[in-house]
Order: C-alpha cells, then structure tokens, then sequence
C-alpha cells in the first residue's frame, strides 16, 4: 500500500507567515493603544466633573468656593497671622471631601491642627508644632485625584516629618493629579481679598476664593481646577506638587503670572508663557520638565480643565498663550469667543 507525503511548510512560507503576523501587530498595536490611552483620558474627564460638581455643591452650601489653601506656610506675614489666626495649610480638596462622597474621611479632619507643618517663617502654627494629627487623611489614597495617564500619581513621599522649616514636610504624602486655578498667585502669596481690585487674580487663592458672581468674564469662560503632573520625570524638582490632601508648598495652586496689575496683554506674559503654558519645559528643560505650579498631563498635547460651569474642556498645549492666561484670570474684561 502506497503511503501518502504529509508536505510541511518550508522556511521561506513560514517567514512569510511571521511577517504578515509582525506587519499586522505593529499596525494594531497603535490603535490599541490609542484605545487605551482614550479610556485613561474619559476616567480623567470623569474625575474632573466630580470636582466640578463637588465645587458647584460646596458653593451651594457656603455660597462661596473653598480656598485653594487655607493659612499657607508660606506666607510670611506676622500681619496676617496672629495668636488668634494660625498657619493651618488646609487644602480645597479637604473641604470637598463631603461633596464627593467622603464623609467618613472629612469627619476625621482636625481642623485645630494643620495638614502639613510646612512653616518655613516660623508663623504662629495651629495644633502641634512638631507632627502632623492629619496624616489619616493627608496621606489618604483618593483616585479621585488621580489621571490615570500619570505615572506617578498616588505615589507617596516624605520629608521633613516633624520639621515646620521644611517648605516641603509632608508624611506620606500622595502625588495627585489636579490644582487649582490661583491666576498669579501662589502659596507665597496674601490672602484672596487682597487682590480683589488685580487683574491677574484667579478663581482660587489663599485663604479665600471667588464667588460665582465674581466670574465676571463668564463661567464658560473661567478655569476653577486644572491637570497638573508631579515626580522627578515630569518636574524639574522632585518635590514639587501637586500634593492633592496635603497642604505643603506647592500642594494646590495652578500659576498663570503677568506682569501688571491691571493690564492684560501679549507683553506682560511674553517673559512667563514660555515657561508656564500647558506641558511647557522650564527653562527649555532637555526631559521636558515642568516647572511647580504648572498645568500639564500625561495626555498627548495637552490637558484637561474644569471650567466654571462644571463642563470638561481639552485645552491644547499650542493654543494661543494670552487665551489661555485670560482663561485663568476670572475678571481681565476680554470677551473669548472660541477655544
């Protein structure tokens, strides 16, 4: 009986096949990861409309929005604090956990004592003056706070634990994704009311923070919370914010500066735009490093923001710099049409 050749596949055929299996993975594998990349950036819009509706409630409630640091450490004033009104580095995010479903966390908040003992000028500190009763709640894990397009988000870090002259003490701090928008203010800086009559003043800032009715240029025209990335691949120092439930320097503001108080235009932001648009490199940095206080994110090309009337909005890093610092500014009096 005549037994039949079984033929197999000869080299050249199966080289062939593992070609056509290479060429068809490398033209999926962008789109898988387009796909996946899309899907980190809906999570991120969704955590931005809890903030947004967190902020609306809170104003609701108080009829004014939280303060993106309340008694900031590093505000030098002997003026401002007295025996009576204390250095406390209480962050905006604090003050909306009960508006997105923390209850529990908030009701272990105390506020007779700070949420970080970052006090590098030595002011009057509420609560102890050497630990932080806070760290159940300033080293929390919230994924609220977290884009999933940036690595680094969640981690923890420490420094300085029991020193109040660290600018940065922190214990067991969790890197957060978001900031608010404190036009050319910062941790530095006077309380809000101070700056009622300048033309760079933001939503938010130390100590107080705007009404609805103060947006004057419009809710869909103003910024409240934006992206910002932290850690040593994406800041051109590691400690730098944003810090999310805890208040140390750099923890919360998102920094647009000019030059004038009253005036707005392409000359008093041409010496900062370079270093403070959104994804902008410091100092032209070789990595791509941002400098504290910027908005920036893991998204390619840009970064997402919360705008006054709670919508989400992709602000693209090459968008026209004076329209972006106008969106930060919530009375600067310029009527934006489209961005």
């Amino acid at each position: 009986m005549k037994q039949r050749s079984i033929r197999g596949f000869t080299l050249i055929e199966l080289l062939v096949v593992i070609a056509i299996i290479a060429i068809l993975v490398a033209l999926l594998l962008p789109a898988v990861q387009q796909a996946r990349e899309a899907a980190r950036r809906t999570q991120c819009k969704n955590n931005l409309k809890q903030w947004g509706l967190a902020l609306h409630n809170y104003h609701d409630t108080y009829n004014i929005f939280p303060a993106a640091l309340n008694g900031s450490g590093r505000l030098n004033s002997t003026t401002v604090y007295t025996a009576t009104h204390r250095v406390q580095n209480t962050p905006g995010f604090v003050m909306l956990l009960p508006y997105i479903e923390q209850s529990s966390a908030y009701a272990l908040c105390d506020f007779n004592q700070s949420f970080s003992l970052s006090n590098p000028y030595g002011m009057p500190i509420a609560g102890s003056t050497s630990l932080n009763p806070n760290v159940a709640i300033t080293s929390m894990a919230l994924p609220a706070l977290q884009c999933p397009s940036h690595p680094q988000a969640n981690e923890v870090s420490s420094s300085g634990v029991t020193s109040q002259s660290d600018f940065y003490s922190r214990e067991n701090a969790r890197r957060a994704s978001y900031a608010f928008s404190t036009g050319s203010m910062t941790d530095y800086s006077l309380p809000y009311t101070y700056y009622g009559s300048d033309i760079r003043q933001g939503a938010f800032g130390n100590s107080g923070a705007a009404r609805l009715r103060d947006l004057t240029d419009g809710t869909t025209n103003t910024i409240l919370i934006g992206e910002a990335w932290g850690g040593s691949r994406y800041k051109v120092a590691d400690a730098f914010g944003p810090w999310g439930l805890n208040g140390t320097h750099t923890c919360c503001h998102l920094y647009t500066p000019s030059s004038s108080t009253t005036v707005l235009d392409a000359t008093t932001i041409a010496a900062y735009s370079p270093n403070f648009m959104i994804n902008a490199a410091y100092n032209s940095d070789s990595l791509k490093r941002q400098y504290a206080w910027g908005y920036g994110s893991g998204h390619t090309g840009g970064a997402q923001v919360v705008l006054g009337d709670g919508s989400v909005k992709f602000l693209s890093e090459s968008m026209d710099a004076l329209t972006f610092w106008r969106l930060t500014y919530i009375h600067d009096g310029a009527v934006i049409t489209d961005f």
